[in-house]
């Protein structure tokens, strides 16, 4: 019998929490041919999450549970998850239950047929219209800079097999991006177009930050493009042409044509501004990717596991 991994990352989810274990519980029990476990990470809840998560665990031993020291935040959360997992296949879920469960049985089926990826594509979300603006922005870009070929619209929810998550565990990287360690690994794969729904319970949008969410972004873009690097070169090149060609001009009318004055102090200062604005941007670009080195480097806590739940 096959083993399927379920992992579900929770933070402040006690309105929902049950539900997503019935959910899953639900789907597989249409599934006998399918064994399953059910990992929920807890990033350090700060409400009754991790309590009912203890009681489901007690009654059934399907249900293993992560908790950290604090919160690390989804990325590490859910690549924690991951290396933890001991099925055959690999399905993340998310805890706000936005993408529908009934999917599950499609992702497993075209598993079998021999795809070692497959990923759902969000066709409509029921979001914050200006979030789903700002991702599909995101998308578009991080696929034109990427160096490698991201899919559109991708979220986390998708079926990994085995083969695809022993290779993301030898993967030493302090700030993983997941979904581009899946996506770019190559195998066979296969694209499930869905329409997310909905929070259920709770709040109706997205629990990130909009920090996490401009880290989460940058993250992306660093973790699979040095094009920002490139850009930031040619810009600068063709600007030092542009200077010294300005150089040159102003140097011949001084010699050939001394009577000549060239006004504009306005206009110098205002392109002062301007090219100091682009060098402190590109300082910006050229200290992200130095700080995700300097994370690297130092080799902090990557994630603390403060308990184990059902694991043998």
């Amino acid at each position: 019998m096959k083993k399927i991994s379920v992992v579900t990352g929770v933070f402040n989810e006690e309105l929902l929490v049950r539900d997503v274990y019935e959910a899953i519980k639900k789907t597989f029990s249409k599934l006998p041919k399918y064994n399953y476990e059910h990992i929920f990470m807890d990033n350090c809840s700060t409400d009754a999450t991790l309590s009912i998560l203890k009681t489901i665990a007690k009654k059934d031993k399907r249900v293993k549970i992560l908790s950290y020291s604090r919160n690390f935040g989804p990325e590490k959360s859910g690549f924690t998850g991951l290396i933890h997992t001991s099925g055959d296949a690999v399905i993340p879920y998310e805890g706000s239950m936005k993408d529908p469960a009934s999917l599950i049985p499609t992702f497993i089926k075209y598993w079998e047929d021999g795809h070692q990826l497959v990923y759902g594509v969000r066709n409509k979300t029921r979001d914050n219209p200006l979030l789903s603006f700002a991702r599909k922005i995101f998308y578009r870009l991080e696929r034109f800079l990427a160096s490698d070929e991201l899919p559109l619209n991708v979220g986390s929810f998708c079926l990994i097999d085995k083969i695809i998550v022993d290779e993301i565990k030898k993967i030493d990287d302090y700030n993983p991006y997941l979904r581009g360690l899946v996506t770019t690994a190559g195998f066979n794969k296969k694209a499930i177009v869905y329409q997310r729904n909905a929070r259920p319970k709770g709040k109706g949008h997205s629990k990130s930050s909009l920090r996490y969410l401009i880290d989460f972004a940058i993250n992306g873009i660093i973790n699979y493009s040095i094009l920002p690097m490139r850009i930031c070169t040619y810009i600068g090149l063709f600007l030092s042409l542009l200077s010294f060609l300005s150089a040159v001009i102003y140097l011949s009318l001084k010699i050939f044509y001394w009577k000549v004055t060239v006004p504009g102090l306005t206009g110098v200062i205002f392109l002062i501004f301007i090219f100091a604005g682009i060098q402190l941007f590109f300082l910006g670009v050229m200290g992200e990717y130095i700080g995700a080195i300097h994370s690297q480097v130092r080799r902090k806590y990557f994630v603390i596991i403060r308990e184990k739940i059902n694991f043998d």
